[in-house]
């Protein structure tokens, strides 16, 4: 009987090519963060920053609320803390270590709006990533929309100051946020 059965197992071998089975894997999701952004100085400003590593760049789409009409400055900053009422708890403008460009990691576009108070964009970038673990992963770090075009902002603690709104970057799986806000 054993040999009938090793016998068996040779056919069964032979008839496969002698190569292992290959196990089905579905395609794995691109890494994703999303940062949902909660008003702060008294504002009711809103909205949200998604970031998708797609290969070696990263899409970056946001669409926010309730906005002042006029341009409004956009960072990604230092720290993941929006605690304080005017986001100053989420530090500096964020730059990684040896970045050698003209701008600053942490710097996106800016924000262009309409009498309507909504803006919205999608872009790539090629400076960062996502769930990576590298410096210049975006995961951990805070967004923060500016009330004007502000090429320097610095965070002080109990000042009311022109920061909008502040949200965290963190790891998603692809939920719907806009069903969320």
């Amino acid at each position: 009987m054993r040999s009938l059965t090793a016998a068996l197992a040779l056919i069964l071998a032979a008839g496969c090519g002698g190569e292992p089975a290959k196990e089905y894997t579905p395609a794995q999701k691109p890494a994703m963060g999303v940062a949902r952004l909660m008003p702060k100085n008294g504002t009711t400003v809103r909205g949200f920053v998604s970031f998708t590593q797609n290969g070696d760049k990263v899409t970056v789409a946001g669409d926010f609320f309730e906005l002042y009409s006029g341009s409004h400055s956009l960072y990604i900053h230092e720290v993941g803390n929006c605690s304080s009422p005017n986001a100053a708890s989420a530090g500096r403008v964020w730059n990684v270590p040896g970045n050698t460009s003209d701008k600053r990691t942490g710097e996106l576009r800016q924000l262009r709006v309409g009498s309507e108070g909504h803006a919205e964009f999608s872009y790539t970038l090629s400076d960062v990533s996502v769930g990576t673990g590298k410096p210049n992963d975006v995961i951990g770090h805070s967004v923060v929309v500016h009330a004007t075009v502000d090429t320097d902002p610095k965070p002080e603690f109990g000042v009311r100051n022109g920061w909008l709104a502040c949200g965290v970057i963190q790891r998603s799986e692809g939920l719907n946020l806009k069903g969320i806000l």
